[in-house]
């Protein structure tokens, strides 16, 4: 085990007073370590301490006066401003809590210091140092502050993601994995992450990944929601400050699925699983993108918020469980395929439906239990007594089940993608959600859990079909509009849409909402979230959600634009037109994908990416990606042009993107439950339109305040 710390951090000497000084933990050390007695020698006096600061004396004296005081004086240390300052001083305070957990290091004076210090710049805009900065001032400042007027918090409450995440990172070390610490980044070395993923996999080979995945279901099946037919497994943040580690249940899930079937004899005892909980959730902590509070408030720049969405990307690998209503499943499918005689067979010889049938039975709420059940061929056969027993074994083997080497493979580490440059890595990931079974043995098969397991019914019947149908992609999506459609119609809801001429433009829109007092505008796209962006990946995180996210709400922003300056469109489908009146209502604008994105669906993240990147380009170091990145700048471009022509002549617009939605078909089924008419979508969809909750989960915030709904109701009653 190691612990690796960098040459800067307490072998160099401190720098000269008159220096020009680049700040970092231990020059600030320095500083304040030679700083000499200031304020406190006024020993509570507040004449003197009004002399001291340079306040003029009066009839009365102020604490509060001395205060400000010597906050301005710490700004006065920043002359050229204070941008980029508290940055600093953050990354400062993270690496004196990482040296103090992992070193043994003292925590004060320094970090009562630095939190005088970012209170006073509190300026979060620009992640640079501001020339001329005068450190020994403002440090001096922060001291002097920090006397009168300690802060006198529960520093682990506060900073509870720093010293979870070293803590973690210290029970990893001592446990004899190899950790990697120096100023700014502290994690596990590649022989100490590849040793510590072999320890982690090889407790579940140990236990049975069966006997695993049963003890994960066990564990969230409290969390399980009956009416959407999902887990709801969410970040808990706090604004308080506080909080654990979670337990990455997605990472164990699939892990499971790799190593199904272990080494017998099984030692499948609690001992074991303390210990595989313990590791995989350090391994997680290190890997530092779990939040621990909220910071929908916190102003990011391009870049910052390129990298948080790397972290959500991950922590969802980790932590998230893909899911669908069992429910939804076979309704979803026969509306993607409208197009397609589902009765016919296909070049393999079966049909959807017969794949269809099977699925019905794998998913049929008979088997409506937490965790893995297992199935065999004859009971399905004699289930579906209409498919020949041949054509029941060809789909269950080429279509529902992995191979019999099992699923996930070449899956170890949250990040592991498939690279398709590199024959090496070319299958590399998860591969687990592409079919739903897994396989025993005497033709027996494991169904992990019917709500994990459903997305990959969908997956699998696409995966069918795309060797011999031309245009899948396409088809399937206009497909999904007309689903959609039938789907709201059948809840009371008009619906229309089509092609229009307006402002002496062309413009066609999927989905045209009635829901009362607000017309929603809605495009759909099938883009899904690929394997290289779930894992991380910058540049296939923006070009999947420019496929999506980004190229729907640029083409409803146009719509929006013309309706509201024209105050109707005449829109026109299959030979029909129908006048849409805006008669002064309200426009919400809703990006709708196929499947779910998971924590890229959070309103409060829309709302900031589009925000956040309204001025800027996206360019690639990888010159194949231009051509899709120049569609990126040009959606920004026209998303840019739409807000001027919505706000003309105003100065400040604020959140102007407040009204736009990012949702799945899954989701939409879920929110038009009990819904009867436009009015009620209109009232489903408001239920969560003012909440924040920090959990980045449609699923859960709707439930949520439906639940609350109820209990208000109770109470009344």
């Amino acid at each position: 085990m190691t612990l690796v710390a960098s040459s800067g951090q307490r072998q160099v000497g401190c720098p000269n007073a008159q220096d020009a000084i680049r700040m970092d933990l231990q020059t600030f050390r320095c500083i304040v370590d030679r700083t000499a007695p200031g304020i406190a020698t006024c020993n509570g006096d507040l004449k003197a301490e009004y002399d001291y600061v340079g306040l003029q004396h009066g009839s009365s004296y102020s604490p509060s006066a001395v205060s400000k005081a010597l906050y301005a004086r710490i700004r006065d240390g920043f002359p050229n401003g204070t941008s980029g300052i508290w940055r600093i001083c953050d990354s400062i305070r993270k690496d004196l809590i990482r040296e103090h957990v992992l070193g043994g290091e003292p925590l004060d004076p320094y970090l009562e210091i630095l939190c005088h210090l970012m209170d006073a710049v509190r300026v979060f805009d620009s992640p640079g140092e501001p020339p001329d900065a005068d450190w020994t001032v403002a440090v001096r400042g922060a001291i002097d502050h920090a006397h009168i007027q300690p802060f006198g918090v529960d520093r682990e409450r506060l900073y509870s993601r720093e010293f979870m995440v070293a803590k973690a990172a210290r029970y990893l070390r001592d446990s004899g994995f190899a950790i990697h610490l120096e100023p700014g980044v502290l994690r596990l070395e590649e022989a100490g992450e590849a040793a510590l993923v072999a320890a982690i996999e090889e407790l579940i080979i140990t236990m049975g990944g069966l006997n695993v995945a049963r003890r994960i279901f066990a564990a969230i099946s409290l969390t399980y929601d009956i009416n959407q037919q999902r887990y709801h497994l969410v970040r808990h943040v706090s604004m308080t400050g506080g909080g654990k580690p979670q337990t990455p249940w997605g990472y164990l899930v699939q892990l499971s699925a790799k190593h199904l079937w272990g080494r017998k004899p099984y030692e499948n005892d609690d001992s074991h699983w303390q210990r595989l909980c313990a590791l995989a959730q350090a391994y997680a902590a290190v890997l530092d993108v779990q939040p621990y509070s909220p910071n929908f408030w916190s102003k990011l720049s391009a870049g910052q918020l390129l990298r948080h969405i790397q972290e959500m990307a991950v922590y969802d690998t980790m932590f998230s469980i893909s899911q669908l209503r069992p429910s939804d499943v076979s309704r979803i499918a026969r509306g993607m395929f409208d197009w397609l005689d589902v009765l016919a067979p296909t070049a393999a010889g079966y049909s959807i439906d017969q794949v269809l049938e099977i699925i019905g039975y794998l998913l049929s709420p008979s088997r409506d239990v937490r965790g893995p059940v297992i199935v065999d061929e004859i009971s399905i056969a004699r289930a579906c007594p209409a498919i020949p027993r041949k054509i029941v074994t060809q789909i269950l083997d080429n279509v529902l089940s992995h191979p019999i080497a099992g699923a996930n493979r070449k899956f170890s580490r949250p990040k592991d993608a498939p690279l398709p440059d590199n024959s090496d890595y070319m299958n590399v990931g998860l591969d687990f959600f592409l079919r739903p079974l897994l396989r025993h043995s005497n033709r027996r098969f494991v169904l992990l859990d019917r709500s994990v397991c459903a997305p990959a019914c969908l997956e699998a019947l696409l995966g069918c079909l795309r060797p011999e149908v031309k245009e899948l992609d396409k088809k399937v999506g206009l497909s999904i509009e007309r689903f959609l459609e039938v789907e709201f119609a059948s809840h009371g809801v008009l619906v229309t849409g089509g092609e229009y001429d307006a402002d002496g433009a062309h413009g066609e829109c999927d989905l045209i909402i009635d829901a009362d007092s607000v017309v929603v505008l809605a495009e759909v796209k099938k883009k899904s979230l690929t394997r290289r962006a779930r894992s991380g990946s910058d540049a296939h995180l923006l070009l999947d959600l420019a496929g999506s996210l980004l190229a729907a709400q640029a083409q409803a922003g146009w719509h929006e634009v013309r309706l509201s300056r024209l105050g109707y469109l005449d829109v026109k489908r299959n030979g029909i037109t129908t006048r849409l009146e805006l008669n002064d209502r309200k426009i919400e604008r809703i990006a709708v994908s196929l499947f779910d994105f998971g924590s890229f669906q959070d309103r409060t993240l829309l709302t900031r990416f589009l925000e956040t990147n309204m001025n800027v380009s996206f360019t690639s170091a990888d010159s194949r990606l231009s051509p899709k990145f120049d569609e990126i700048n040009a959606a920004l471009a026209q998303i840019r042009k739409q807000v001027a022509a919505l706000h003309p002549g105003e100065p400040v617009v604020n959140q102007p993107f407040f009204h736009c939605w990012f949702l799945s078909v899954p989701q939409l089924l879920v929110l038009l439950d009990d819904v009867t008419s436009g009015a009620g979508f209109k009232d489903a969809l408001w239920k969560s339109r003012h909440i924040v909750t920090g959990s980045s989960d449609f699923y859960f915030e709707l439930a949520y305040m439906k639940n609350l709904d109820m209990r208000v109701a109770a109470t009344a009653g």
